[in-house]
């Protein structure tokens, strides 16, 4: 499923495309979703944790995160992509419905090129030096619940971290790091097996948080919405 975010946005409900955005009015809920590493175009693993929110919230949109999800060589400037993508599709959604309940899901790269478009902090590894957050604090006050899954990001312990991983991710944060102004609003999700989000040697295990994880990620985001 393409991202109907062009010159003038649209939304994604389900499997269709939605009419244009300025001529219908503005949903209750919107989520964005963002595909893990070389994943298709499209919502990849995160579009389970999408769709249960969809299914739970009649009227309720959604588009994709549009960028290109790149492995490799071309892992850093994915991720500066990603974190730019991130930052204008929910600024423009914003700006066009600023009533409107955000929600944030990203998997694996999708939930990293998030935590960096959300909480700031910089990324050096990916050659983001800046430590500002690229979307302001009257923006993310719109968003009312983060999921993350597989993030590469992670550092165990943290306010908002669920699974078993003891160990930090391939890209982590500093020690002690946490993103304090929406520590309320974010699940992040890492099994120790996990290679990406911690150390393991389970690629499986990265790609089973949906599953795994989606109903206890589905509560914590309608425990956020009004």
């Amino acid at each position: 499923m393409k991202s109907a975010i062009a010159a003038i946005p649209f939304l994604l409900m389900g499997s269709s495309m939605a009419a244009p955005l300025e001529k219908r009015a503005c949903p209750n809920i919107h989520v964005f979703g963002a595909r893990e590493t070389t994943a298709p175009a499209g919502y990849g693993s995160a579009g389970t944790v999408v769709n249960l929110i969809l299914n739970a919230h009649p009227g309720a949109t959604s588009e994709v995160i549009n960028y290109p999800a790149a492995g490799g060589n071309s892992y850093a400037s994915s991720v500066q992509a990603g974190v730019k993508a991130v930052t204008n599709q929910i600024n423009s959604f914003a700006a066009s419905c600023p009533n409107t309940q955000l929600v944030y899901v990203g998997y694996s790269q999708g939930a990293q090129i998030g935590d960096d478009a959300i909480c700031g902090g910089g990324d050096p590894n990916q050659g983001i030096s800046s430590t500002a957050a690229p979307i302001s604090a009257a923006i993310g006050n719109k968003i009312k619940a983060i999921i993350f899954m597989g993030d590469p990001r992670n550092i165990p312990g943290g306010p908002y971290s669920v699974g078993t991983a003891k160990n930090p991710g391939f890209d982590p944060r500093p020690s002690g790091y946490t993103c304090s102004a929406y520590a309320s609003r974010i699940q992040s999700y890492c099994d120790s097996a996990d290679p990406y989000c911690s150390n393991g040697n389970n690629p499986n295990v990265h790609q089973g948080y949906g599953q795994e994880y989606g109903q206890a990620a589905l509560k914590f985001v309608n425990s956020k919405l009004s």
